[in-house]
């Protein structure tokens, strides 16, 4: 009796100790803010802005060049954080409901996707130069990826977007995206 509880105690002593695996990801804390660790939107980050480029609090980039390191002012001319409701527009028609957060020239959010009567959960990053969006979607029950390229005209996100099934085109379109109400 005494080994059963001796075991007992060893085994939820390891299961208390014992760092979970089931794949949710690391958190980080950039500029104040949890996100979860995401090496796509590391990359798209990294490609933005260089190897060498970090930001401060300030929200200008420091560019390191050599030995010596200069500041540029990044503009951003819009703010796009918020929930917003994404229409595609193709054969086949459905509709994105997005929450973005945006840090910088930066964006990252989540969401569902309504196609043929179903609502799929979906992830978001991007990325903004001045009145332009570059956005990813990924959803989280499927491999299809969407792709949009969008600009702010009156307050509304206009462009187009591109689906990828396994990483392969599958289709494209139209879109349009408007911010909801408070």
């Amino acid at each position: 009796m005494k080994t059963k509880i001796a075991l007992l105690i060893v085994m939820i002593a390891v299961l208390l100790t014992f760092q979970a695996s089931a794949g949710c990801g690391k958190w980080v804390v950039r500029e104040n803010t949890d996100y979860l660790e995401d090496p796509i939107f590391d990359d798209a980050v990294e490609d933005s802005t260089g190897q060498s480029a970090t930001a401060n609090v300030a929200g200008k980039m420091n560019k390191v060049e050599g030995n010596t390191t200069s500041v540029e002012e990044k503009a951003y001319a819009i703010d796009i954080a918020g929930k917003w409701r994404f229409k595609l527009q193709s054969d086949l028609e459905g509709a994105l409901d997005l929450i973005l957060i945006q840090s910088s020239d930066r964006l990252q959010g989540y969401g569902t996707l309504e196609e043929r009567g179903s609502v799929i959960p979906a992830t978001a990053t991007g990325i903004i130069s001045k009145d332009a969006v570059s956005l990813d979607v990924k959803l989280s029950r499927e491999k299809k990826d969407y792709r949009l390229d969008l600009t702010l005209v009156n307050g509304t996100l206009e462009g187009s977007y591109e689906l990828y099934e396994s990483d392969k085109l599958a289709g494209k379109g139209n879109a349009t995206a408007n911010k909801a109400a408070a």
